[in-house]
């Protein structure tokens, strides 16, 4: 089969099976069209990739660490990793030449978040935007929606644009989610957001019906995440709050207040969807330095 018969078929796969997002399956896409090119360029396997082995594998692993930091060479071979893998499983190849190169260490990063002083100016702006004028009705109740799920729920903007009525459980105030890897989750949502569903299931919803989705664009399509993003960030803005926060790391403001809080931390995983406790637990670092900036502000022995 051509090779770029290949690759599309292994983006639908990650697309439509495994749920990767359209940011991912992008990158995927480009980081296993770079991996074809430089073996072209360099006329390696004779453009077999049934040739392509261990040591070219090495060869091209040594390239990228040249060229790239850690994160952005440890995504692109995680890519070629899973399209090998892919190769296997439709009976294209027989091994898979990057399962056993070693991928670059990479450095765990605190994750970014709003405090929990900073999240009701955040959480109260559409309404603020609406007495003002600034906004109508409709576009405030649904920028309210998406904040209290983001936060509220910890869902990933891309969860939350592919939300549909069926997944909405108005008596228990939960959602189910279909996550990364098709991975089925259960997430709660608090009394404020179930009113705020509510109000727009009856009042906004276009389609109404299990199937349909809760959130739509201005222009009645599925709801894409730039358009919630670019909201976010006016928001921000306007209340002159850190305009780095993207709905993800609002995502990662609802982590880490839980634990601050005190949840266990295998609940926040499930709530999450993270598949090893080991993802989870950077939120108790965020805990940890807390812990310790109280400490060294507090304590008459710390200051000495």
């Amino acid at each position: 089969m051509d090779k770029s018969q290949l690759l599309d078929n292994f983006i639908f796969r990650i697309a439509n099976q495994r749920r990767y997002s359209q940011y991912t399956c992008r990158n995927y896409a480009e980081a296993v069209k770079e991996f074809l090119a430089w073996l072209e360029a360099n006329e390696f396997a004779c453009g077999d990739l049934s040739k392509v082995d261990r040591r070219l594998a090495r060869d091209y692993v040594m390239e990228l660490s040249h060229k790239f930091k850690a994160a952005t060479t440890h995504n692109k071979i995680s890519a070629l990793r899973s399209f090998f893998k892919f190769l296997i499983q439709t009976n294209e190849l027989d091994a898979n030449p990057f399962s056993s190169v070693r991928l670059p260490k990479l450095k765990k990063d605190i994750p970014v978040f709003l405090s929990e002083t900073q999240l009701p100016t955040l959480l109260r702006a559409p309404w603020i935007f609406l007495e003002e004028g600034k906004i109508d009705k409709l576009s405030a109740v649904r920028d309210s929606l998406c904040l209290e799920l983001l936060y509220g729920a910890g869902l990933r903007v891309s969860e939350l644009c592919s939300l549909r009525w069926g997944d909405i459980d108005f008596q228990t105030n939960s959602a189910r989610i279909l996550g990364k890897g098709n991975k089925v989750r259960f997430c709660p949502f608090g009394e404020n957001a179930g009113e705020i569903l509510r109000g727009w299931f009856n009042d906004f919803a276009a389609d109404k019906n299990s199937e349909d989705f809760v959130l739509r664009s201005p222009t009645g399509k599925k709801m894409y995440p730039r358009f919630i993003q670019l909201e976010l960030k006016k928001y921000l803005r306007h209340f002159g709050l850190p305009e780095n926060v993207t709905p993800h790391k609002l995502r990662h403001s609802f982590a880490t207040h839980l634990v601050n809080g005190g949840a266990d931390l295998r609940a926040v995983q499930e709530m999450l969807g993270h598949s090893s406790l080991s993802t989870t637990q950077i939120y108790t670092h965020i805990g940890m330095r807390k812990l310790l900036d109280e400490y060294r502000s507090a304590h008459p022995r710390a200051r000495e």
